[in-house]
């Protein structure tokens, strides 16, 4: 497959830390975004970030570390939160000047301009109170002003990365929600420091100039649900919160009805068994369609394309078995037509090298089993074409 080059980048954890294509900027409401600093095509990475602050998923690394405090446990014991204090231990462990700027992501006014900070921070900060008020004694043993501002910096900026720990970055933790990203990261498993994360360009007509980048927060299944139930999945139903993204502000309840329609018309063409032409063009048309509605790369669609291309490939041996077999005066069972099975392996080839693509921007080394499989199944189609190829020699050998 196409896709060598980029393997060996993400199997290295490379990635030049020094290349940034955007910049943070101040929207109109003095919120903090991310936008392209020039026009970025699809794929196109868009910047590599170390964490300012990383947690390790287990609380105990901090909380019972031989230098720990043994009364660090006692109060996460009482406090019925580890992650908050594990958190703010991780904190206490950084430079000054780390520390200044990890605080420094909670700007003056963000409680009035942002409703979701400020419920966070009142949580935090009542949380906090009612405890001391129960357990006086440990009044002294932290300072609680910082673990109310920590535990709502992580709680308002924190990123979660999938074996459960947990990073603030400097530019990553102020990129917005989108239900129709333009961009998506991935955390790199490998290199130093943990929590490295890369951008790319996920959007299929790119991202233009000035243009604010956005990623997803939510589960990639969130994304294929109609407006309603993607904010509850996106925020407490108490605080009466919605998306404000363009795409919940500008599509209709018929393109998320349609959305959900193509991916299941695009399931039940593709679990057809034996593979038709009809069968492959009609998941080949949603595939398209779904393209327009969500015009950026996802897993759902890749696996898609992998199941598509897979079916291509049996259809493409059938013909080649034909080809071979023509005087077994069988039942045809699809076109031994030259032109039409070079146009499927086109196709096949395409959709491989796209899916490729697609895992590889949203997983990083999480797509590399994947890729290594994809690679298996696309092996035959080079051997489709030699044989394409001599048939249709033969087609112009029997036609002089």
């Amino acid at each position: 497959m196409a896709s060598g080059s980029a393997l060996s980048s993400i199997g290295a954890g490379g990635g030049s830390e020094a290349v940034i294509r955007g910049e943070l900027v101040k929207d109109k409401q003095g919120a903090t975004t991310f936008v392209a600093l020039r026009r970025l095509r699809w794929g196109t990475p868009i910047l590599t970030e170390r964490p300012l602050l990383y947690v390790e998923a287990n609380p105990d690394c901090y909380l019972q570390a031989e230098d720990a405090d043994p009364r660090l446990a006692e109060i996460a014991s009482a406090l019925g939160d580890a992650t908050r204090l594990a958190a703010y231990v991780a904190f206490k462990q950084l430079h000054d000047r780390k520390q200044k700027e990890v605080l420094a992501l909670w700007q003056e006014g963000i409680e009035d301009r942002d409703p979701v900070a400020r419920s966070i921070y009142e949580q935090n900060r009542m949380g906090v109170s009612e405890f001391l008020n129960d357990f006086p004694e440990y009044a002294k043993l932290v300072y609680w002003n910082h673990v109310v501002l920590v535990s709502s910096i992580f709680g308002r900026f924190g990123l979660v990365n999938v074996d459960g720990s947990r990073a603030i970055y400097t530019i990553c933790s102020h990129i917005r929600h989108s239900c129709s990203p333009n961009a998506a990261w991935f955390t790199l498993h490998k290199g130093f420091p943990k929590g490295k994360r890369m951008l790319h360009v996920i959007n299929l007509d790119g991202i233009d100039r000035r243009q604010e980048i956005t990623v997803s927060h939510a589960a990639e299944s969130l994304l294929t649900l109609p407006k309603p139930q993607r904010s509850l999945g996106l925020f407490d139903p108490r605080t009466g919160l919605s998306c404000k993204c363009i795409r919940c502000e500008q599509q209709s309840e018929e393109d998320d009805e349609k959305v959900k329609y193509l991916f299941s018309k695009l399931s039940s063409s593709l679990a057809t068994k034996p593979p038709t032409d009809q069968s492959t063009k009609t998941a080949q048309d949603c595939l398209r369609e779904l393209d327009q509605l969500l015009p950026f790369s996802m897993e759902a669609k890749a696996k898609g394309k992998v199941l598509l291309a897979s079916s291509l490939g049996e259809l493409s041996q059938r013909a080649a078995w034909q080809m071979e077999n023509q005087s077994a005066h069988i039942v045809q069972w699809t076109g031994l037509d030259a032109e039409a099975q070079e146009q499927r392996l086109k196709d096949t080839k395409k959709l491989y090298e796209t899916a490729g693509k697609d895992f590889e921007y949203l997983l990083g080394q999480d797509a590399i089993p994947l890729l290594h499989r994809m690679e298996s199944g696309y092996a035959p189609v080079s051997d489709q074409h030699k044989m394409l190829a001599k048939y249709g020699r033969e087609k112009e050998r029997t036609d002089a």
